[in-house]
């Protein structure tokens, strides 16, 4: 995300600012960035892959039973992790788990995601409004 701010800044494209609050270590599921100041600016959701409250939770709200515990670890940046950008397939169980880490990444941050959704049809609403056909 960084690089792709960097990218757009030195090619004078629209792009969010990618400031987090939060240290690196500690990063939340997902990210909504939007520069307000930028009407043609995109509103960017950012899922970096990280395994937070999927570890303790199946499904958002639903906790893991002692024997589903080692379902929710995935290893996305340990030194032996199948997910290592030099990898270029997974194992079926690698990909599953992929998977449903995204899958609960996207329903535990529904919300944001409608909030996204909502502020570009806002956005793209004030647009045409600026500038009738």
């Amino acid at each position: 995300m960084k690089q792709t701010c960097e990218y757009c800044t030195v090619q004078n494209i629209p792009f969010p600012k990618y400031e987090l609050q939060e240290d690196e270590e500690n990063l939340k599921e997902c990210y909504l960035l939007e520069n307000s100041q930028e009407p043609d600016g995109p509103i960017v959701l950012f899922f970096p892959l990280i395994n937070d409250s999927f570890q303790k939770y199946k499904a958002p709200g639903v906790e893991r039973s002692p024997e589903e515990l080692e379902h929710g670890h995935v290893d996305i940046y340990g030194p032996q992790t199948p997910y290592a950008t030099k990898e270029l397939t997974y194992t079926e169980a690698a990909f599953d788990k992929l998977v449903k880490l995204s899958e609960y990444n996207i329903l535990n941050n529904k919300d944001k995601l409608l909030w996204a959704l909502r502020l570009a049809v806002e956005k793209k609403k004030h647009l045409k409004s600026e500038c009738p056909s």
